[in-house]
Parts: C-alpha cells; sequence; structure tokens
C-alpha cells in the first residue's frame, strides 16, 4: 500500500479507473499517513475524514460499475485554505474569520469534484495569503527548515506525501516556491486561467490559483480539468528552444545553487535541448518595485473593513502592514499599473527566439526556521506579468534539501511551460522523499 500512496495524481487516477486501485484504500491509507506524519510537519488546517471516507466508498462503488466522474475519479486533493469548499471552514490563519460561517465550493473546488475529485481537507497557509503571520508548518526533507508560503501545507502536504496532488495560489511566489522547496511539480498559470470566485484575494491584479502535484504530467492533467484549454502533445527534447535568463536570475542566487541548475542545464542539453542564454531588458530592474506597490496597495483596500472591525483580532504585522499600505496615494498605484503594461510589452520579445526561458526557482533551498517563508525574488516578476510558470525539482543543494528549475512562456502559453515541464522532467528525473 505505501507504494500505490506514493503514486503520481495522473498514475492514481489511471489505476482508480482501470480497478486495480480502491478509493477507499487511498483515502483510509492517506488518512493514516497523515496521522503519523502532520504532528511533525502541520500541513493541514482542516482534514475532512467523515465526508472524504463516504465518497470514496460512493466513489469505490461507482468504479466497480464501470461509472467515472470524471478524470480525477476517487483522486483526493488538498485546497489552501483561502479557497471556500462546502462543509469546510475558510479560516485562512486568522482569528478574524468565522469558523462557523457556511459557504459555498469556490470555482477551483467546484471543478475538481466534477471532475471526481475527493476533497481531502484544507492546507495551512500565512495569515491570509499575503504578508501576516507564517504557520507552523515543516519542511518534510528537514523539519528544522520552512516548507515555503503562502501556500505552506499545500507545498508540504504534496512533498510529504499525504496527497498527490494540492491547490495553492500565487501573488508573489507562494505557489512555486513550496514547491521547489518540497522538492515537488508547480505550475502557475497565466494571469485569469483558473477561476478566483469563492478565493479570498491578496492583490486582485496578481492572484493566480495555482497547482502543486508530483510530476509535471500531474500538471497537465489538472491543467486540462482547470484551465480554458487543453494541454498540447509532447515534443522531445530535441524540439526545444530554452532560453536562458543568468542575469539577475543566476546572479542573486547561492553558488550552490547556480551549480545544481548548471549541471541540470548541461544534462537537457546533452538529451537535445538547444539552450542560449537571453538577455533581460533595462526595464526589468524596476519589476520588484512595480509588483510591490500593486500587491501591497490592492492588499490595503481588501482589509479596510477588516481593520475597521476586527483590527482587535488581526496579528499585529498583518494590521501594521495593511494599516501603512493604506496610505499609498493613488495616483502611485495608477503609475504602477501603467508601468507593469510597459515592462510586458519589453519583455515579450524574449520568446521570440525561444519557446521558454529557464532560471532557477528560489535562489537558496528553504532557509533554516519557520519565521520566514524563504525568497521569492525569481518568482514576483512572473507574478507580476501573469506569465505562466512552472517548476520541477533539478536536484539537492549541499544540505541535501531540494532545489527547482523555472520555466516560464509567454501569456497564454501554459501548454508550452507544461509540456517543456514533462520534457525537462523526463531528463532530470524525479526527487524521492527520504525515509
Amino acid at each position: 500500500m505505501t507504494e500505490l500512496l506514493d503514486l503520481s495524481t495522473s498514475d492514481m487516477a489511471s489505476q482508480i479507473a482501470s480497478r486495480q486501485l480502491d478509493p477507499v484504500d487511498v483515502v483510509t491509507g492517506l488518512l493514516e499517513r497523515i496521522d503519523q506524519r502532520e504532528p511533525r510537519v502541520h500541513a493541514w488546517a482542516y482534514v475532512d475524514r467523515a465526508v472524504a471516507l463516504a465518497d470514496a466508498k460512493a466513489m469505490a462503488l461507482e468504479a466497480q460499475s464501470g461509472t467515472l466522474r470524471g478524470p480525477l475519479h476517487g483522486v483526493p486533493i488538498g485546497i489552501k485554505d483561502v479557497f471556500h469548499a462546502r462543509g469546510m471552514p475558510t479560516l485562512a490563519n486568522s482569528k478574524t474569520m468565522d469558523p462557523s460561517a457556511i459557504y459555498e465550493d469556490s470555482g477551483v473546488v467546484a471543478a475538481l469534484r466534477q471532475a471526481g475529485a475527493i476533497i481531502l481537507g484544507k492546507c495551512e497557509t500565512v495569515e491570509f495569503a499575503g504578508m501576516g503571520i507564517p504557520p507552523q508548518t515543516r519542511n518534510p526533507w528537514n523539519t528544522q527548515h520552512t516548507g515555503g508560503g503562502s501556500s505552506s501545507g499545500s507545498g508540504v502536504a504534496v512533498g510529504g506525501r499525504m496527497v498527490p496532488a494540492a491547490i495553492g495560489t500565487q501573488t508573489g511566489g507562494s505557489n512555486l516556491r513550496p514547491a521547489a522547496y518540497n522538492g515537488v511539480a508547480g505550475l502557475k498559470p497565466s494571469y485569469g486561467a483558473f477561476a478566483r470566485t469563492g478565493l479570498l484575494p491578496v492583490s486582485w491584479s496578481l492572484d493566480h490559483p495555482g497547482l502543486i502535484a508530483r510530476s509535471a504530467d500531474d500538471l497537465d492533467l489538472l491543467f486540462r480539468i482547470l484551465g480554458p484549454t487543453s494541454a498540447a502533445t509532447p515534443e522531445s527534447p530535441a524540439n526545444w528552444r530554452f532560453g536562458i535568463l543568468r542575469d539577475f536570475f543566476f546572479e542573486t542566487s547561492a553558488a550552490n545553487t547556480v551549480a545544481v541548475v548548471g549541471v541540470a542545464l548541461d544534462r537537457l542539453g546533452g538529451a537535445g535541448v538547444q539552450l542560449a542564454d537571453t538577455p533581460l531588458p533595462a526595464l526589468f530592474s524596476a519589476h520588484a518595485a512595480i509588483h510591490h506597490l500593486m500587491m501591497s496597495t490592492e492588499m490595503a483596500v481588501y482589509h479596510a473593513p477588516r481593520m475597521d472591525r476586527h483590527a482587535d483580532t488581526m496579528s499585529e504585522r498583518h494590521l501594521t502592514l495593511a494599516q501603512a499600505f493604506s496610505l499609498v496615494p493613488a495616483g502611485y498605484y495608477l503609475q504602477a499599473l501603467r508601468a507593469r503594461r510597459i515592462l510586458r510589452d519589453a519583455m515579450l520579445p524574449l520568446f521570440a527566439e525561444h519557446h521558454v526561458l529557464v532560471m532557477p526557482t528560489t535562489p537558496a533551498p528553504a532557509p533554516e526556521g519557520i519565521e520566514s517563508t524563504g525568497n521569492a525574488s525569481l518568482l514576483t516578476p512572473w507574478s507580476l506579468l501573469g506569465f505562466p510558470a512552472a517548476t520541477i525539482p533539478c536536484g539537492l543543494a549541499d544540505n541535501g534539501l531540494p532545489l527547482g528549475l523555472q520555466i516560464v512562456g509567454p501569456p497564454g502559453r501554459d501548454d508550452l511551460v507544461i509540456q517543456a515541464a514533462i520534457a525537462a522532467e523526463r531528463v532530470l528525473g524525479r526527487l524521492d522523499l527520504p525515509a
């Protein structure tokens, strides 16, 4: 059973559909694994045991009769605790939320249920998925280190083999960073590709629901369910042209990260991928300031009513930041919107000679301690611009923690990014969590 529970989302769905695997056994086994591992890693805000088992029993009977609800029939999925899901509280790691409130399914959750997924529970998050207090979530590779954030629990639940896939969000680096830190695959799709109804916002101009899963093939399966289009047919490595972004991305990364990513790129080149360095436009240097101003201003606007009603129960950190960001003049915000458009137009020519761009996912592996969720500087440019980006594991740092290779494509070409990730993963392989 242990090997069956370690299956990817795609393989698990296939074996349930062919009746080689029973959804009841899967859910029971994963719940047992959660009981074993959760006390050490704190990935879950809420586990819906009774309903998950009831759903599994119903789907087992349906599968036995040859009836499948969809491509995820009987597959358990975790949901970041900023998405509404019927029958479950939405707490967002904040005391200001009402645990007794009743919600309908968010758009993403509704689509997953329609595809046959079993919603196993809610995964821990940084307070309101923004700049608030982080949860107690720890990295399963080394519990002295962070699991990343703000999709902390989603990354750890998948990386810790407690669920084959989970939904996260990214406004800066909150989806791909925990995926990379926990040694699994992740996708931040093009802006607007996934439904945002029923999602507590951080920044409506930058928020992206995202995917964290055990393999790049899983990203393909899940995108076909949640995205606006089907992904394309996989290409062989020899047909790919990857542009390497060394400016900023390699320059600001740790030497060990550069070395590990360099070895991965050499392996891809040896497999036939065409690699070439690609310079960034001069305007790129403004990306961090634009992103910070937009995100902080929109966050303050959204939380203004909460500050009026629940200031006494908001964390001091979140309240202080929201109050400070509310002082940003409207003219600054409007100039940031204009600057983003100019930067986006300047970045699009990078894809004229390359299918996708590649670089490290994070400058270093997960830092020690849980006070910080890590460095998101290599991820925020793509959240700002709305370009699709994926991460796959590319090796281990000197301290034994995972590192990721980031793959970025032009807006609306999620298919390219996903298929490039699949091609690269087939060369580089996946990581196995140490026992």
